[in-house]
Parts: structure tokens; C-alpha cells; sequence
């Protein structure tokens, strides 16, 4: 027995909304479905809290199935809490784009945040893609990957 394959990722966020919004409208999911879940003794059970209460949206690339989901707490409620990489237990999503710099413009005039601007990857003196890490609504790391087809040799 092993895993079969992965499923989805999921990010907790304070406003489903808003987060909504970001990344189906920004970065181009497609909005499955938002459900509630409220009053289910298994959610409570698999959750580990009491009395249960979220609001979950499902989203997917049009293209390649990835599966996203936002989660918002209701019962109990949502914490803030530092976001930074390089605290234990930290996530980030990496989405592979056609164009970081556009990325990068088009979120910056969204009024979206990143950590760096969109940056040459340099592996052993070869330059094989360009990245960035963005903010999403709550602060969250996003990465942003455009590998190259044609690995530019410095």
C-alpha cells in the first residue's frame, strides 16, 4: 500500500472571497465548487476541533487538473500567524507560467505583494528558468517558475 498519486493542495485563508477572487481571476483557476461544512461529527473527528464550522472553495487548472483548495474557518476561527518560508512547516504552491515578468506586472497592479521580483535561476553557471515567490491575500508564498525550453548558457 502507497500512495496512489497526489490530490489537491490546500491553503487556509481568512476571507474564501477575496482569495477566491486572486486565484481564479488573477492567476486563471477555474472555480469548482464552494461548499460549508458545519455540523459533521467526521469533520470534527478528522479536524480535531469541536463543532466544526468551514467554508471550502475547490479549484482547478483548466488545463492540467492541479487541485487547489481554499479553506476558511468559521468554528473554530482563523488565526493569523507569521508567514514566512522559513518557518517550520511553511507551504507554498509553485505554478509554472509562460511569462513571470508579465506575472509579476499584471499582480503588482492587482496591488499584490511579492518577496523578490522575477529573478534569472542560475544552476551551476546556467541559467535555467526565471522565478519569483508572490503573496496571495493572506501573505501567502505562491511561486511563480518560467523554466526555460532553451537553457541560456552564461
Amino acid at each position: 500500500m502507497g500512495i496512489v498519486m497526489g490530490h489537491h493542495h490546500g491553503f487556509t485563508v481568512s476571507d474564501l472571497d477575496r482569495s477566491v477572487a486572486f486565484y481564479r481571476d488573477l492567476l486563471g483557476m477555474e472555480l469548482v465548487r464552494i461548499s460549508e461544512r458545519k455540523d459533521l461529527p467526521s469533520y470534527d473527528t478528522i479536524l480535531g476541533y469541536d463543532r466544526v464550522h468551514l467554508n471550502i472553495a475547490i479549484l482547478r487548472h483548466p488545463v492540467n487538473e492541479f487541485i487547489l483548495e481554499l479553506v476558511q474557518y468559521v468554528h473554530p476561527e482563523v488565526e493569523a500567524r507569521p508567514q514566512e518560508n522559513r518557518y517550520l512547516g511553511a507551504s507554498h504552491v509553485a505554478f509554472e507560467v509562460d511569462d513571470v515578468d508579465a506575472m509579476h506586472a499584471r499582480l503588482k497592479k492587482a496591488g499584490f505583494g511579492s518577496i523578490n521580483p522575477p529573478t534569472d535561476v542560475d544552476r551551476d553557471g546556467v541559467v535555467v528558468a526565471r522565478a519569483m515567490y508572490a503573496l496571495d491575500p493572506d501573505g501567502i508564498s505562491i511561486e511563480m517558475f518560467q523554466e526555460f525550453e532553451d537553457v541560456i548558457k552564461r
